[in-house]
């Protein structure tokens, strides 16, 4: 019985861009649906090593292969693989569903590069390659069967806003993917004829040679029908790197994680030894869309054991904080039924783990040194996972520390626009004792923060720390080579010498029935007011206490539904500037108390305002702000 089943309306939005969109490059779609019948072949045999499936033979890789098979006069090419197939529900999850929580990231920034030329780039990302048949195909049949299971199931769509499911009876497991090909345009770039045998051998040459199963055309000559095997079938991290050139690395990356542009460094070594293993890394240029996905938050490298596949993503390879690393890693040793719960108690397997991350932070640590524009870019996209090595990983918390970049105020003639922490001691003054950091929800909001103003002043460099990983960051990682990393919006700063500090303090004697007036007014909603060494142009500013959490904190645990006691903060006052003298002459004029009360409230906001947060009542601070300008007009006008 035939049942038409609508797409997901995700799916469908995706079809039509994927359709109508994609105007060159058409050709990755035989790389998608030969990757996904070879992680077909991959799961087949490894749920016969562990005895998942009735058919233990398919432990034996010699039987298993993808075919090509082609009919020109029907415009019909059909790719089969006899793996491990799907269930009914299989196929609906993986052909009728995007179930990935980025999705609409992703829908998104289709639309956004609609028509560019960037756009094949996004293909794969959350597993949609399949979707790229609808580029050459108008109607898509897949039939598959999967192991252990009496029957199989059709799915066939036109790539519309449906598609139809039935069962079918099916001999073997595996899967048949039939596409009922266009006709080729062929003033379209990019179009080809892909029933045409050179164009299929020519597409398989380029981008899955190194694909461990045979990859079979079957062609006819006359009367007899012909096989032959289009891939090498070696896989690359198995060939000496001498032998390797770039463009095959290249390939060999696009085929392991669907990503269309180049890696941005390849790591490939071997190690002999107390234990032998080959490591095939990648480090990617470019974030995927589902990095921050909390559903990805795993190693994305796959174990192999003598050349079988064991598991994808295996965590016990990778710490989480080097997730975005893609590759391989192919022992001699382990047993070929190794299981994960065996893998997390495998003294080997940590040597293996320790092994690579050391080899990666070397490398990016040469990067950062050798090509620091490449390095800034990659840190962009990578640096806040990174990070996490800086909360999770004490044993590497001072390494990742020294590749982490960072914005600032040193900004001299030539100079990156980026800094690292040991280029940031190796400027210190010799007066300066600690590293002056500043917390804030981005660069632009930290280079306008009032709490600059005494630093700048001092010729004190201060960081920017603007992910919001930095302040779990800083619970763990508070000093670097011995000296403190200080939030400088945070406690009482001492940075004056003797003559200032005298002058101050005769000052705050001198102001300190206006501060005892402020302190009063403002009781309901700040801790304390006192006068400041940290400003020096602006009027005011907020200052936490030592472990109070930031505005930013507060405000992601709102979001996520957390609400904690508000901690009341110091307002600081500058002790010469018009704005407090100004305060002064109001407190001291007891007839105009409503005056005083609106202007300590316009000072507090104004506070606010300059740090990137909203007075406690935003109306109320624009009528208030309103009401000084119409009368700072009225006095102009009579003057």
């Amino acid at each position: 019985m035939q049942e038409t089943i609508p797409f997901q309306a995700e799916t469908r939005e995706l079809l039509d861009l994927v359709i109508h969109s994609l105007y060159t490059h058409k050709e990755i779609f035989l790389r998608e649906l030969v990757s996904n019948a070879s992680d077909a072949l991959d799961r087949l045999r490894f749920e016969a090593l562990r005895g998942e499936t009735p058919d233990a033979a398919a432990a034996d890789r010699s039987g298993l292969r993808i075919r090509l098979e082609v009919d020109p006069k029907r415009r019909v090419l059909e790719v089969d693989d006899n793996g491990v197939g799907m269930s009914r529900q299989e196929v609906i999850d993986n052909l009728g569903t995007i179930a990935n929580s980025g999705t609409r990231g992703f829908l998104r920034a289709l639309k956004e590069k609609r028509g560019s030329a960037q756009l094949p780039e996004l293909i794969g990302q959350f597993g949609v390659g399949f979707y790229s048949s609808f580029m050459v195909a108008d109607l898509v049949e897949v039939e598959t069967k999967r192991a252990g299971e009496a029957k199989g199931v059709r799915w066939t769509s036109k790539g519309a806003g449906d598609y139809t499911l039935e069962e079918i009876e099916k001999s073997s497991p595996g899967t048949t993917v039939v596409l009922h090909l266009k006709d080729v345009e062929p003033d379209v770039e990019g179009d080809r004829d892909f029933t045409a045998t050179w164009v299929l051998r020519d597409v398989v040459k380029k981008y899955s040679d190194f694909i461990e199963y045979p990859i079979e055309l079957e062609t006819e000559d006359g009367d007899e029908t012909k096989v032959e095997v289009l891939n090498s079938m070696k896989p690359l991290w198995t060939r000496p790197r001498e032998e390797i050139e770039e463009k095959e690395y290249a390939e060999f990356y696009k085929h392991l994680t669907h990503d269309w542009n180049e890696p941005l460094e390849t790591i490939h070594f071997k190690v002999e030894g107390a234990s032998e293993y080959t490591a095939l890394l990648y480090l990617p240029r470019q974030r995927p869309l589902d990095l921050f996905d909390p559903n990805q938050a795993k190693s994305r490298v796959h174990l192999y054991v003598k050349r079988v596949f064991i598991m994808e993503d295996c965590e016990e390879l990778m710490p989480v904080w080097l997730r975005f690393v893609r590759g391989v890693v192919d022992s001699a040793d382990l047993p070929l039924n190794v299981s994960r719960e065996t893998l997390q108690h495998n003294r080997q397997m940590k040597q293996i783990r320790s092994r690579l991350t050391r080899k990666l932070l070397d490398t990016m640590q040469e990067r950062q040194r050798d090509d620091r524009e490449g390095y800034e870019s990659f840190w962009n996209a990578f640096g806040p996972i990174l990070k996490e090595g800086m909360y999770y990983d004490a044993e590497h918390r001072e390494d990742v520390a020294r590749l982490a970049l960072f914005a600032g105020t040193h900004a001299a003639d030539g100079a990156p626009a980026t800094t690292t922490l040991p280029e940031y001691v190796a400027r210190m003054p010799v007066k300066q004792k600690e590293i002056y950091a500043l917390l804030a929800p981005s660069v632009e909001a930290a280079r306008r923060s009032p709490h600059l103003e005494v630093f700048a002043r001092r010729g004190f460099e201060v960081l920017f720390l603007t992910d919001p990983v930095d302040e779990y960051v800083l619970q763990r990682f508070d000093r670097f080579e011995e000296k403190k990393i200080r939030l400088i919006d945070r406690g009482e700063l001492d940075l004056d010498d003797e003559a200032e500090k005298s002058e101050r303090e005769a000052r705050e004697k001198e102001l300190e029935p206006v501060l005892e007036a402020v302190r009063k007014e403002l009781s309901e909603t700040v801790a304390a007011v006192r006068f400041s060494s940290r400003l020096t142009d602006s009027p005011a500013c907020l200052v936490g206490g030592e472990h109070d959490l930031t505005p930013q904190m507060r405000r992601m645990l709102r979001e996520q539904g957390q609400k904690r006691p508000e901690e009341k903060r110091v307002l600081e006052l500058n002790a010469r500037h018009p704005v407090v003298e100004h305060l002064e002459e109001l407190s001291r004029d007891e007839g105009d108390y409503a005056g005083f009360a609106e202007a300590c409230e316009l000072l507090l906001g104004t506070a606010l305002v300059s740090e990137g947060a909203s007075p406690p009542d935003p109306a109320r601070f624009a009528k208030l702000v309103t009401e000084r300008m119409l009368s700072a007009r009225g006095s102009g006008s009579n003057g």
